[in-house]
């Protein structure tokens, strides 16, 4: 990140943000987590609507056994829980069930969750950054109207699953949104990354269309050094009955005229509806790129309507 990126962040983006009058005002907090040799993922995610005083979000965990929701190995999910007073984002238990507190700012985060209702899966985790923020200001497409940073990090920990015991040790990601985003509204959208190390990422964002799907932003990391990508294409191979993808393909190039090419491999997925005009296919995703192998995810995000229409075609 350079100075100009240093100014646009500081230490109280851990926390709310100045409130605005606008009633879809939203703040978000996520944190993703793997354990590949199980090819296992999961998600603590929580987002908050101070104007309307509603929290949701939750816990998910997910392997190749199953990709529904509710037969995946743990689905938490909530909409519209009472926002109470008086919370603090950078020590908190979240309404969710979620819990974080910030070690370091930016940098360093305690997690936690533990289902209420029985002995079905609990974590303690901790995320350290590998790089600091990569940070979308509002308006930099494809953030139109909200600020957003995206920051890889290394996870270390334990969670426990229908008794078992699993530690945790993976790079992964997290993300900050802060702005208007509307219930009414949804979109098409691809999200893709890995993390090797702190020498070697990638992030990219691409805008799928019917006949192609560019690269709009992100960044890429070699060699400990890091610039934004200003092209690009991702390429999905997809199951011909189902519609989800079962191969990756990118090619892009950044400010710095280096070029990446990354191929990927899926080894689990869920579908899961986060908002109701955003239906999500995850696929956790073994990514090879710069001569190694790095996991991460490519979120294929569409409005139900669209997904709906593209089942009906396959059908035809």
């Amino acid at each position: 990140m350079g100075a100009a990126e240093d100014a646009l962040i500081g230490p109280e983006d851990d926390n709310f943000h100045p409130p605005s009058n606008h009633p879809w005002e939203t703040e978000t907090c996520w944190y993703a987590f793997c354990v590949p040799e199980r090819n296992l993922m999961g998600y603590l995610y929580t987002w908050i609507r101070p104007n309307l005083g509603i929290a949701g979000g939750g816990t998910l965990v997910w392997d190749d056994t199953a990709y529904l929701p509710w037969e995946v190995p743990f689905f938490d999910y909530n909409h519209s829980i009472p926002l109470p007073e008086g919370l603090d984002l950078r020590d908190a238990t979240l309404p969710t069930g979620m819990r974080v507190k910030v070690i370091e700012p930016l940098t360093s985060y305690e997690l936690g969750y533990r289902y209420p209702y029985g002995d079905m899966f609990e974590a303690e985790l901790r995320f350290d950054a590998l790089t600091p923020p990569h940070v979308f200001t509002r308006g930099e497409p494809p953030f139109t109207i909200a600020s957003h940073i995206d920051q890889p990090g290394r996870v270390t920990g334990r969670i426990r699953l229908h008794g078992t015991d699993i530690d945790v040790d993976c790079c992964a990601m997290r993300d900050r949104s802060w702005g208007p985003r509307s219930d009414l509204q949804g979109f098409r959208i691809g999200y893709a990354f890995a993390t090797t190390s702190s020498q070697s990422a990638f992030l990219c964002y691409s805008l799928p269309k019917p006949d192609s799907d560019p690269i709009n932003a992100g960044y890429y990391l070699r060699d400990g050094v890091r610039a934004d990508i200003v092209s690009g294409e991702r390429r999905v191979e997809r199951d011909p009955d189902h519609g989800y993808a079962t191969a990756f393909e990118i090619e892009a190039v950044d400010e710095l005229g280096r070029e990446l090419r990354a191929t990927g491999t899926p080894v689990s997925r869920i579908i899961f509806n986060p908002y109701p005009k955003m239906l999500t296919w995850v696929s956790t995703t073994a990514w090879d790129f710069d001569g190694g192998t790095g996991w991460g995810e490519d979120q294929d995000c569409w409005r139900p309507d669209q997904w709906s229409a593209y089942r009906r075609s396959l059908r035809q």
